[in-house]
């Protein structure tokens, strides 16, 4: 890297006396002379390049000095001319063009042009410093807010498991006190879904079908639960074997909807749950029966799960998502539709 930017500097000075040389040389075809004038000139030239680019820009320019960074500029610029002129009146004008007349060294006006001239090996170094520096903050800012995203992310993620987990010992724990023996079946069960949550879900993307089978396994968790009090319909359909999706995902839809149809019922309570796949994108649709009336309506549409899945779907899935949650006297539905694309 340090041999590339050494080739990147020198052409650049090569390219410039070559340059120059051949523009002030067309006045009497001397291209000879007018090389030697300006590498001559050249240690100036290159003091004041790297004087800025170097000291000012990171000293005062890149820490947002501007005052500082102008006033500095204006000054570095000032000494290069006098030196500069220095140099013109003890060397270039004796030796190379002796028929001219010497204007006084501190002269305002040659001071100016020789300031304004400078401008010239100055343009091209400053523009190309000052696109790396922002090219590099535009890239940091990128960074950081890339792993502000992922970071949020794992956070999310890591609130859904524990939500989930307490959720399911609630289940286990009215089933102990039941003396049931469906709680060894419960705890089969909760075993495949940490096993899955602890070693699948750590990656950004899962199979389909393995987030379909962790569905499958808390419905049966469910079912253990309420036995023939809640009634549930699934359908799941389409191609679920080729596409990936974001863990847990789906979840906490599913998880909202037991939770909200069983709150306060004393009768039988109703569940349907489709999900399916057409075109590579995945259809999601939840309609659960909702409490009376006088049950607090904000819990229903609210909730840690639900607050949390929106948004990590924001995150994960920001343009290529759409949910519909809609509420009735009578149910609570969920229209989600995700590109797995």
């Amino acid at each position: 890297m340090v041999n590339n930017r050494l080739v990147q500097h020198l052409t650049y000075w090569i390219f410039f006396v070559l340059f120059f040389a051949y523009a002030w040389g067309t006045y009497d075809a001397d291209y000879l002379k007018t090389i030697k004038v300006e590498l001559i000139n050249l240690p100036v030239k290159i003091f004041l390049v790297y004087i800025v680019i170097y000291y000012l820009y990171p000293h005062f320019l890149y820490r947002r000095k501007i005052w500082q960074f102008l006033f500095s500029f204006l000054i570095t610029i000032g000494i290069t001319a006098i030196l500069q002129r220095i140099t013109d009146n003890l060397i270039i004008v004796d030796f190379f063009f002796s028929n001219w007349q010497k204007e006084p060294t501190f002269s305002i006006t040659q001071l100016v042009r020789g300031a304004v001239n400078l401008g010239a090996v100055l343009a091209l170094p400053m523009t190309v410093k000052l696109m790396e520096y922002l090219a590099k903050i535009q890239q940091n800012e990128q960074l950081l807010q890339r792993e502000k995203l992922e970071a949020e992310l794992i956070f999310l993620k890591n609130q859904v498991q524990p939500h989930f987990l307490f959720n399911t010992l609630n289940s286990l724990y009215s089933l102990i006190l039941k003396k049931s023996d469906q709680s060894l079946d419960v705890i089969l069960k909760l075993s495949d879904l940490l096993r899955y949550m602890l070693y699948e879900t750590t990656s950004t993307q899962v199979d389909l079908s393995k987030e379909i089978a962790c569905i499958k396994s808390y419905l049966d968790l469910e079912k253990i639960r309420y036995g023939n009090r809640i009634d549930l319909s699934v359908n799941i359909w389409g191609d679920i074997n080729t596409n990936r999706i974001a863990p847990m995902i789906i979840l906490p839809f599913i998880e909202n909807a037991f939770k909200h149809s069983t709150k306060g019922f004393d009768g039988q309570a109703w569940i349907t749950i489709e999900i399916g796949i057409k075109n590579q994108n995945l259809v999601l649709k939840i309609e659960n029966s909702v409490p009376d009336a006088s049950s607090d309506q904000d819990s229903i549409v609210g909730g840690i799960g639900l607050q949390n899945v929106k948004r990590r779907l924001s995150l994960i899935y920001p343009e290529s998502h759409d949910l519909k949650i809609e509420m009735t006297e009578e149910s609570y539905n969920v229209h989600l539709t995700l590109n797995l694309q």
